[in-house]
């Protein structure tokens, strides 16, 4: 049964991530405010957005492949957690929601804690 449980996880939150990543590659001018103030005073702000929508693709299509889980679920559970505290707050209803997923990451990093960081499977 844990098998089942680490596999629906992954596929939850993969798509998740595959959300959020493909919509912030078609419409990057949607998330330009949910920046935070000293990333939107920088400049280019698009280049961030391109940026994190490319992370969260990257998450995705390691949570669905089985690549290099450790690793991208404890920088997924730190990005998440990062967005709750730095954008969107933890006492909004997003951000509350995001730190149930940026749990739900570190989960998945403590269910692969026994594996190589940088191992394939």
């Amino acid at each position: 049964m844990e098998k089942y449980a680490k596999l629906i996880l992954r596929f939850g939150l993969g798509m998740v991530f595959l959300y959020f990543g493909v919509g912030q590659l078609l419409s990057p001018e949607k998330w330009i405010a949910l920046l935070p103030d000293f990333l939107s005073n920088l400049g280019n702000v698009k280049y961030f957005i391109y940026l994190n929508a490319t992370f969260d693709i990257l998450v995705a299509l390691s949570l669905f492949f089985d690549l290099f889980l450790k690793l991208f679920s404890i920088l997924g559970f730190l990005h998440l957690l990062g967005i709750s505290l730095f954008s969107l707050g933890v006492f909004s209803p997003s951000g509350a929601r995001d730190i149930g997923l940026a749990f739900a990451m570190l989960s998945l990093f403590f269910f692969y804690f026994e594996r190589n960081l940088f191992k394939l499977k």
